[in-house]
């Protein structure tokens, strides 16, 4: 039997009030990111459509030092794959947490990778060709994804990983 991996997402507003104001907006986008005129539009006017979360500016410096993120993975399977008919016996969750995520721990995590690459090649497990970052690391098994999160929970952003219930 072969299982496919599946995912899903989700995020948290804070009021029921967001999250009226976020469907509604979610609803006016999708309509108008179907059609030509709509899209040109949505984006002459990014701070009207997102209630000023977005804007041709940018962020302000003040904006990156307040913002941070949380991600967590919840993942379920079987500890050896031996038997894939009974329940999962395995169950972790990992959470990425840091920095702004699209300015700051972005640029940190592409710093951290740079280094791996230039640093640690010689323990990958591929040579020559072209790589994403992610495969070259993991060519190098456990030990390269491990030197990788050690430096990218040294520049700030965090990984951890432990069990679920």
């Amino acid at each position: 039997m072969h299982l496919t991996p599946q995912f899903g997402a989700s995020f948290c507003v804070t009021s029921l009030l967001w999250a009226i104001l976020t469907a509604l907006m979610g609803a006016i986008f999708g309509a108008l990111a179907s059609k030509g005129w709509g899209r040109k539009l949505l984006l002459a006017h990014p701070r009207l459509f997102t209630l000023g979360a977005f804007s041709e500016a940018g962020p302000t410096q003040a904006m990156l030092d307040a913002s941070s993120f949380r991600t967590v993975f919840y993942g379920a399977g079987w500890a050896d794959g031996s038997d894939t008919s009974a329940p999962f016996d395995k169950h972790v969750m990992c959470s990425v947490s840091g920095p702004e995520p699209g300015y700051v721990a972005t640029s940190l995590m592409f710093v951290a990778v740079a280094r791996a690459v230039l640093e640690d090649r010689k323990g990958f497990g591929v040579q020559g060709g072209v790589f994403t970052p992610g495969g070259l690391v993991g060519s190098g098994g456990p030990t390269a994804v491990i030197k990788l999160i050690k430096r990218c929970n040294a520049l700030g952003v965090n990984f951890e990983v432990g069990s679920a219930a």
